[in-house]
């Protein structure tokens, strides 16, 4: 606890203020009726600067057009470099324009919050697609009664994460090109990200629901896309059947809609055109044409095909995952 830091090591200008303090004094002179008064406004003292600067945490709009100058030193230089929005809101959309005006790098909380989102559905999926009994088995953990959690558990989470990480950094890549290339600042960079992969998305369900795809198209589609969505593990447990026959039709619609829109935004950009997506949804159901190679077998395990069972066109998860790979990479 940050409470029990002895003070004593601390250097000359150095100092530890808990929030509980009153009447508070800083070394440069700066007085504050509490701690918890300086925790909530220490971002916009002289004391904060840095390289990086990541609030995950405050009230929303913590920084405006009225107090941003607290943010640039006496010379007018911003005293960050970079700011990510951790917290939801931190920074108005008018600091945010004269933070970026000033070079200032700044990620909006609609991009750097998205591994929040993520996790949580994967955390719903595997709710859904797991028997209550197995979801019990494998994935409820006490630390209080178990000094270890369950290695399926464990495994989900680190895949999750590998997921949140890759998620991160196409993101990341998509709103640099966008803002080098079209010369927008890169918290409109995120703003035209996200209208367009929710529109797409929004595009994408609508068109399962009209049938406009055959039915073999959509199997395809959504077979081949859910290998890659969706953490290997519950694919090498329960198979794309087993996940089928569970989850409900509308949430692995929403999968399969937000990878598809996610994935081909971040390849081809903000601005690609129809015929790129044509193109890039016809690559999805051509390397989509196999069955799925993991079915549920006795007991709910999964169940590989044997050797030679695969006929030609029938590609198993880890191929279709490389071909996948080597087309869109």
């Amino acid at each position: 606890m940050v409470k029990e830091f002895t003070r004593s090591f601390l250097g000359p200008d150095g100092f530890l203020v808990r929030i509980e303090e009153t009447s508070v004094v800083l070394p440069d002179g700066s007085k504050w009726r509490t701690g918890a008064e300086l925790r909530d406004s220490f971002h916009l003292t002289k004391y904060a600067t840095a390289d990086l600067f990541v609030p995950c945490g405050g009230r929303p709009n913590s920084v405006t057009t009225e107090n941003v100058k607290h943010l640039f030193d006496a010379s007018g230089k911003p005293k960050f470099r970079m700011i990510v929005e951790g917290a939801n809101l931190f920074l108005s959309d008018g600091a945010r324009a004269v933070l970026e005006n000033a070079g200032v790098h700044v990620f909006k909380d609609a991009s750097t919050n998205k591994g929040g989102v993520c996790s949580s559905s994967l955390e719903v999926f595997s709710a859904l697609a797991l028997p209550e009994r197995e979801h019990a088995k494998l994935m409820a953990y006490d630390p209080d009664t178990a000094s270890e959690p369950p290695e399926f558990y464990a495994t989900y989470v680190q895949q999750i994460l590998d997921i949140v990480i890759e998620n991160s950094r196409q993101e990341f890549k998509a709103i640099w090109a966008c803002s080098q290339e079209e010369g927008v600042h890169k918290v409109d960079a995120t703003r035209k990200l996200s209208v367009k992969i929710n529109k797409m998305c929004d595009n994408i369900q609508e068109q399962f629901k009209s049938g406009m795809m055959t039915e073999q198209e959509k199997q395809q589609l959504v077979r081949g896309v859910l290998l890659k969505a969706v953490p290997p593990l519950m694919i090498e447990h329960l198979g794309v059947d087993g996940i089928l026959a569970r989850v409900p039709e509308n949430y692995v619609g929403s999968i399969v809609a937000a990878w598809v829109a996610s994935r081909f935004v971040y390849q081809y950009g903000i601005s690609a055109s129809e015929v790129s997506f044509f193109f890039f949804m016809r690559s999805l159901i051509t390397c989509g044409d196999y069955k799925a190679t993991a079915t549920a077998g006795a007991g709910g395990q999964a169940k590989r095909p044997a050797e030679g069972e695969e006929k030609a066109g029938v590609r198993s998860a880890e191929e279709g995952r490389s071909a996948v790979r080597q087309r869109l990479g």
